[in-house]
């Protein structure tokens, strides 16, 4: 896992979740703190919290929350670095999720620079269920004034429900631009 040969403007992000299966963190969910080079989780520092990340040699990531209350937002944040989309027509993802009960959450591209940020989200929600399955979301940028083509930073969001106990593993997660 150490060679990083991959070329275009999603080879970062693709080669950071490349890392993180190797990596198979564990251990509590920390709140804005890498679990692996450019991957951290995001939730009210306030909240009730309780959440372990879990080994699974056949996932990218593995988790359970066994408490969250109080806090308005649960999120996995992945590093997209500074793209620029200008050259693009589209940017998209395929996710093989999993878990016990179902969940549905939602995905957005995350675009920041010294004003802030936005949030620019997949029309599409993400629904996890008991057994493996795959999404698929694609965002057409020049049809998308909500996702700026210049930015300093993106990250790509992933939502979770932030008012129940849940448990996802991510098969596999994958970017593409085009």
């Amino acid at each position: 896992m150490s060679n990083n040969i991959r070329l275009g403007p999603d080879a970062e992000a693709n080669q950071i979740i490349r890392m993180m299966s190797a990596e198979q963190p564990t251990g509590a969910i920390p709140c804005e703190e890498p679990i692996t080079l450019g991957v951290r989780f995001s939730y009210d520092a306030n909240a009730a919290f309780q959440g372990h990340l879990r080994a699974d040699e056949n996932a990218v990531l593995s988790f359970k929350v066994d408490q969250i209350e109080g806090s308005g937002w649960f999120a996995l944040h992945i590093s997209l670095g500074g793209i620029d989309l200008s050259p693009y027509a589209v940017i998209g993802f395929v996710c093989k999720s999993e878990a016990p009960s179902a969940v549905a959450f939602k995905a957005c591209i995350r675009s920041g620079s010294e004003a802030g940020f936005s949030d620019c989200f997949f029309d599409k929600h993400v629904v996890a269920y008991g057994e493996a399955s795959t999404h698929l979301d694609v965002i057409d940028i020049a049809q998308t004034p909500a996702l700026p083509t210049q930015a300093d930073w993106r990250d790509f969001v992933l939502f979770f429900p932030p008012d129940k106990p849940i448990e996802i593993i991510l098969r596999d997660l994958r970017f593409f631009i085009v």
